[in-house]
């Protein structure tokens, strides 16, 4: 069936204005005066047949003029043809199609890769318009970038060099710049087409609705695998990495198909050298988590990779992170008496850990130079410089432990110390010596600073007499709660530094707690030593499409060489940011290890991660679809639907104004004939 709409309806107001003639005709009307005169019965004869004509070119008059002015109005209306044809048609259009270029369109089926099929659709597309259409191509994965070539015949051949991206999804921006060029746009047809796999995340940023859509027609066309076998790494922990020490990895895998998956294959591998290796069972839609030990053999910067076998999605089939392994930790114990840090001393003289004590009016700058992690033990309070050079060296990479006791200024630490280095606010102490105790929760966490560790047996919960009340604050996260639900240790980061804060105390009195006398204090010291000590020496990871800048080790050096996985090399220069210069890497877009060589040498790596969630293809509800475009304006094409009977049951076909407006030129001769004859008429002597 064809339909008969307008592109520009709001002039069809104009109509009104065909009411003009006859209300000039009616007022124009004159009235017939009978005057009494002899001798003119033939005159009278003659006049009515001259009247008869005259009324008769009138209403001719003011019907072509009424005519005249509705087909003016329609003309500049644009009526246009839409929907039964079959045929593009001459009406002209306005197009945008955004292609999703993420991760998730690298899935593989037996029809090929996402990314190619939608591809081909994009091509189907672009071969419905012509050089007088206004068609824009826009790539969309966490950004969008959009295609300089405006030509559908050149964006054809612009699409054979297109690839697939690592990035996630995100349709915000993209949207938005659809939008902002089909308001623009006076063209009759204006059309939004989204080539995607449809996944929820993709759409999560987006508002409820969206405004500036009036007259636009949106298309979702969906390529998605019918069915999803994928698994996926998920979150990579190390606790406490140390040369020469086991430390424990643990490995989380995703199913993100309906079906269980069982002998998946993985390989743990250091700097190349496979560690360990495990056949995995992940259930439905699940995740499994699995734990392996392994023993750094050498420190600094070592590249931890984990491998799994092949699936329908390669690109999330690796995991690479970089581990700096300390040759021995640095440990500085902070107290205003010794009798404070004797324990925790004790504690870490069983392990190879440098030591140094010192007092806090101590601290300073070169004090804390080359020190890993610094543990304070009931310190009353701190100057101002001492928490400036504690928050400086937090903030670069070095790891910070608070324990409180009966010493501590609580208003002091709440207005200096714990903004600076931990936002959270002490709400007073509670308990009595010797008195009612609490036990910490009975199941640890997962957590890389609890690895291993059980309260059974030798490592029974201490127990805590007395106790501070600790209100969390922002980015600050409860670690390790006692059996109250009251936490017991607290987790902040502070740029790339982390910080414990301890709710009880570690004093030799052991008046708050008999914690020291436990078998759980001395494996807990040292895995609270070894974690904070890699905020410095942790792991240097960054997400694709991160923009990424690295402090340059080598102070001297005047450019290096950046190597990406799949890149050629290139050079980089340093740049000053304020009294530290630092390599400019710009954005990262391929996951794997990135290195950069100074001077002919390896000076830095660091390792770049793809999405966990991009690689889940759960569809976004249409429900939420309809209610962002409008139920009216939205059409979801399948993979096995006919694009082209769907998009032209919709577009506007054939331009009638030129019609319109030549049937107002003929009504517009005619009338000037008529009133023409008509003064003709008129101007003889009857």
């Amino acid at each position: 069936m064809f339909g008969l709409s307008f592109t520009n309806p709001t002039l069809l107001y104009g109509l009104w204005a065909a009411l003009l003639p006859l209300v000039i005709h009616l007022l124009n009307r004159r009235r017939t005066v009978t005057v009494s005169f002899s001798n003119v019965v033939l005159l009278q004869a003659l006049q009515h047949d001259r009247m008869r004509r005259i009324k008769v070119k009138q209403l001719l008059l003011l019907i072509l003029r009424t005519l005249l002015i509705v087909l003016l109005v329609l003309a500049f209306a644009r009526p246009t043809l839409s929907g039964g044809s079959g045929q593009v048609g001459d009406a002209g259009t306005a197009a945008v199609i955004l292609l999703d270029r993420s991760l998730s369109m690298q899935y593989r089926t037996a029809e090929g890769m996402a990314f190619e099929r939608a591809l081909r659709r994009v091509q189907a597309l672009l071969a419905m318009f012509d050089e007088r259409d206004e068609v824009r191509l826009a790539l969309v994965d966490e950004g969008v970038e959009e295609v300089d070539v405006v030509s559908p015949a050149r964006l054809r051949l612009h699409l054979n060099a297109l690839q697939p991206g690592f990035g996630s999804t995100d349709f915000e921006a993209g949207v938005k710049l659809a939008l902002s060029h089909l308001t623009e746009s006076q063209m009759p047809n204006r059309e939004l087409y989204c080539v995607t796999d449809c996944a929820a995340n993709g759409w999560a940023s987006l508002p409820d609705t969206l405004a500036d859509l009036d007259g636009v027609s949106v298309y979702i066309i969906a390529e998605r695998p019918s069915q999803v076998a994928n698994i996926g790494i998920g979150q990579v922990k190390v606790s406490a990495p140390q040369v020469g020490r086991s430390s424990t990895l643990a490995v989380e895998l995703i199913n993100y198909g309906a079906t269980h998956r069982g002998g998946v294959p993985v390989q743990i591998f250091l700097d190349d050298r496979r560690v360990a290796q495990h056949i995995a069972h992940v259930p439905a839609e699940g995740r499994r988590k699995l734990h392996a030990p392994f023993v750094p053999e050498t420190g600094g910067d070592v590249a931890l990779r984990v491998e799994i076998g092949e699936d329908d999605l390669e690109a999330d089939n690796q995991r690479v992170t970089v581990l700096r392994v300390p040759e021995q930790v640095r440990v500085l114990l902070v107290a205003d008496a010794p009798d404070e840090a004797y324990y925790l001393a004790q504690a870490l003289d069983v392990v190879s850990t440098e030591m140094v004590q010192m007092k806090p009016d101590h601290i300073s700058e070169q004090a804390l130079d080359g020190v890993d992690v610094v543990f304070l033990c009931n310190v009353a309070r701190f100057s101002e410089g001492a928490i400036a050079a504690l928050q400086n060296r937090v903030s670069r990479g070095m790891g910070l432990a608070i324990f409180l006791g009966d010493q501590v200024d609580i208003r002091h630490y709440n207005d200096r110390v714990l903004p600076a280095l931990c936002p959270a606010t002490l709400l007073g102490a509670r308990g009595a010596r010797a008195g009612a105790y609490q036990a910490l929760q009975a199941v640890l966490p997962d957590h890389p600073m609890l690895s291993s560790l059980e309260l059974k047996g030798a490592f029974q919960s201490p127990r805590f007499f007395v106790l501070y009340r600790i209100r969390p604050g922002r980015d600050v996260y409860p670690v390790l709660s006692f059996t109250s639900g009251a936490p017991a240790l607290l987790e902040s980061r502070k740029g790339k530094g982390r910080v414990a804060l301890f709710a009880s105390s570690v004093s030799a009195n052991l008046g708050w707690n008999d914690a020291p006398l436990s078998g759980f204090f001395v494996p807990f010291v040292h895995r609270l030593s070894g974690y904070l000590a890699a905020g410095a020496f942790g792991r240097s990871d960054y997400r694709v499409g991160q923009v990424v800048r690295r402090d340059v080790r080598d102070g001297d050096a005047s450019e290096a060489v950046l190597r990406a996985p799949g890149r050629e090399p290139k050079t980089i220069w340093p740049q000053q940011r304020g009294l530290q210069s630092a390599w400019p890497v710009g954005a990262v877009d391929v996951p794997g290890l990135w290195e950069i060589f100074a001077r002919e040498r390896l000076s830095d790596r660091f390792a770049v991660q793809v999405d966990e969630r991009e690689p889940d293809l759960t569809p976004v509800p249409m429900a939420r679809l309809k209610a962002l475009f409008g139920k009216d304006r939205l059409r979801v094409v399948d993979a096995d639907a006919d694009l082209k009977a769907v998009i032209l049951s919709q577009r506007h076909g054939r331009e009638l104004w030129r019609w319109v407006l030549g049937m107002a030129l003929l009504a517009m001769a005619a009338e000037m004939i008529i009133a023409q004859s008509s003064h003709t008429s008129r101007g003889a002597r009857p």
